[in-house]
């Protein structure tokens, strides 16, 4: 039992002293899985996966494609191997992808033919030798099309998709402009001249986007400087097809267990070019973590599932939520009974042991970080890594699980960027780019093979909901209206918790389960009446985001009566919404992106997180712009607007504060009535 773990552990600490220097003992179960890890099986599923690939250059095992159907096979074999049991494979409906591959020929500023090979974003586009100009546009806004003509040509772009805007705002623009497609170098922290990076595009299959490396995109403009004139002639290939109706696999297996109740284990299958990290690595890590179990002769109370899903990186056509459909269908088409016992996730879908990384960390439903502590804390402590606790985001498949009241780990860098930086999404994803760190590796298997075992051996699942309420209360601007429930809130979530450790005290798994199903509701309802999100789109609390827009309103509006236009656009309107987009791309362009965000989210992990539409910002933003260097401009009409978008957006946040009073309401009853 869990109660039992944490007494051991704090036994040996006392023992042994917080500073001591051996490795503490955390008992047979642990030693024995860990002592049964197998590093060179770990590494083989890792290469093997990373070598299924539809185009033989880039790689690339997508949604629904060929590739992704050999991964699914080879790793349903390797499930069988290690014994693993009940093994399944599911299939769901997505948008598909297939990536057969892309190069341009052209003559090079040395007169040379030369030829560059292209990856691809999520986008239909086919060309079988078809000539045609490219021209270089910059970041491809709209100021850099000036001028310029671009119908049926190729538009050669720089993005910087951490810093800037996503890929999907270049690609509509030049769209709407009539351009043939882009081609986009993806810019990154650490140099990388011949990297190839992409994302998924948040943007229509009829938007097509290719990708180059910084290196042939330099090839690409020296010969246009070299032809004196705006453009080059390039003879283009590309078979890269988005089709509707596809098929995605998930792949599952288990460790059946004794009670009514499942702790899962995720990772995707999925990956840009061949992913050895992201995520071939958190397989490895998965598959590894099933077979020490079942090596060790681990014998589980709850059945532990190992679900491996496809499509987590792209699987909807033209949606801002684009990623994680196969989780999404797993829990909501396929399968919506596991949410009966479903007592925890351990998603690895992260923590990438790259060479020279010294962070590390996990993800998590704030509800949870405690069980985490002491679990894997004083194993932390003794890590080479740098560990840190945060909170789960949107960029993981368990975020739809969630939602439906099944909190999450998930492996995380924590501080650490030396991934991010060098090879996320990219032909860096791999091992000779970005090798392996194996001391790290194992750490990783260990540890979330600890969460794993400590789950299992916890009888009631181990929330903490009172800093789910402290949250709550830290983010409001005005905390007054919310005391006398909040206070309430407190007293109730302190005497559920309670009532949770003396039945975990107690031993009793039959009143555990039962207490498991009720703290499972009071997830979920905590989850209904508070998580949504921003336009980013970013985790929030309902009600954070027409509070940052009303802060930045007014910031804006007090620096335009003060006649400071530069800091109003400068320092508060670019906040609102999307006026960010605004200030670089033409009317057009984000209006197709913000109908596409409301039109397009049904069935996805977004559906329903926004209730309103975007402010009205374009006109100002557009104003403002003209009279950025004019002396004492008229800003009448401007502050005007935005006083009307003031009074909208707080009657947006009236109406989400009464929606959360009310949703905590609800929340507060049952942990009133489930603490009896």
């Amino acid at each position: 039992m869990y109660k039992k773990f944490i007494v051991i552990l704090l036994v040996l600490m006392l023992a042994l002293g917080l500073g001591s220097c051996g490795r503490a003992d955390y008992g047979e179960e642990f030693t024995g899985f860990d002592e049964s890890i197998d590093m060179d099986f770990a590494k083989e599923v890792i290469e093997n996966i990373g070598s299924f690939g539809d185009d033989p250059v880039m790689g690339m095992r997508s949604a629904g494609s060929p590739a992704e159907g050999e991964t699914v096979k080879y790793l349903e074999g390797v499930m069988k191997d290690i014994g693993l049991q009940n093994i399944t494979v599911d299939e769901a409906t997505v948008d598909g992808w297939t990536f057969n591959g892309a190069n341009v020929t052209f003559t090079n500023a040395k007169g040379k033919e030369q030829k560059i090979d292209l990856a691809s974003y999520q986008t239909t586009l086919q060309a079988d030798n078809e000539t045609c100009q490219l021209v270089y546009l910059k970041e491809g806004t709209e100021g850099d099309y000036e001028g310029v003509d671009v119908t049926d040509k190729l538009v050669l772009i720089d993005v910087d998709q951490n810093e800037n805007w996503w890929i999907s705002y270049p690609t509509v623009q030049a769209k709407l402009k009539g351009a043939k497609a882009v081609v986009a170098v993806s810019l990154y922290p650490e140099d990388g001249a011949d990297r190839v990076g992409v994302q998924d595009v948040c943007a229509p299959a009829d938007a097509p986007a290719l990708a180059i490396s910084e290196k042939d995109s330099k090839a690409l403009r020296k010969a246009i400087k070299a032809g004196g004139g705006d453009s080059v002639s390039v003879v283009l290939n590309c078979d890269s097809t988005v089709t509707e109706d596809a098929t995605t696999h998930n792949l599952w297996g288990e460790i059946p267990g004794e009670t009514p109740e499942t702790v899962f284990v995720f990772a995707h299958m999925d990956g840009y070019f061949h992913s050895q990290y992201d995520d071939a690595q958190g397989v490895g890590v998965s598959m590894a973590i099933a077979k020490a179990l079942i090596d060790s002769d681990y014998k589980p109370e709850k059945t532990i599932r190992f679900c491996m899903h496809g499509s987590e990186e792209w699987g909807v056509s033209g949606s801002e939520y684009d990623w994680s459909a196969g989780a999404y269908e797993e829990i909501m088409t396929t399968h919506p009974e596991w949410v009966n016992g479903a007592f925890a996730i351990v998603n690895n879908d992260g923590g990438y042991s790259v060479e020279g990384e010294t962070y590390m960390g996990t993800r998590s439903a704030i509800e949870l970080k405690s069980f985490i502590k002491e679990s894997i804390g004083q194993l932390n402590e003794e890590s080479k890594y740098e560990w840190s606790y945060r909170n789960t985001s949107t960029y993981t498949e368990d975020f739809q699980w969630a939602r439906m009241g099944i909190p999450a780990i998930v492996a995380g860098e924590g501080d650490g960027e030396k991934y991010d930086n060098m090879g996320y999404h990219s032909t860096y994803d791999s091992f000779d780019a970005q090798p392996l760190d194996e001391d790290g590796f194992r750490e990783v298997i260990q540890t979330y093979g600890k969460l794993v075992i400590d789950l299992d051996n916890t009888l009631v699942r181990p929330m903490n909901f009172t800093v789910r309420l402290k949250s709550f209360e830290k983010s409001l601007s005005d905390k007054s209206e919310f005391k006398d429930l909040l206070d309430k809130g407190y007293e109730a979530s302190a005497a559920l918790e309670e009532k949770m450790a003396a039945v975990e005290e107690s031993g009793d798994k039959d009143v555990a389960v039962e207490l498991n199903v009720k703290t499972q509701a009071v997830y979920k309802s905590f989850q209904d009446s508070l998580v949504g999100l921003n336009f980013d789109p970013e985790v929030v609390i309902k009600h954070e985001l027409y509070q940052s827009n009303l802060e930045a309103i007014d910031g804006t509006i007090k620096a335009l009566e003060d006649g400071d236009v530069q800091t109003a656009y400068d320092e508060y309107l670019w906040a609102i919404d999307w006026a960010w987009y605004y200030m670089y791309f033409d009317e057009s362009t984000v209006k197709t992106l913000e109908n596409q965000l409301f039109d397009n989210r049904e069935g996805t992990w977004g559906e329903g997180l926004i209730q309103y539409r975007h402010a009205d910002i374009g006109g100002v933003v557009k104003s403002l712009q003209d009279k950025y260097d004019v002396k004492k401009p008229d800003v009448s009409a401007e502050i005007a607007k935005l006083k009307e978008l003031r009074e909208q957006q707080q009657s947006y946040y009236d109406a989400m504060l009464a929606s959360e009073k009310v949703g905590l309401e609800s929340t507060i009853s049952l942990m009133e009535e489930y603490a009896k």
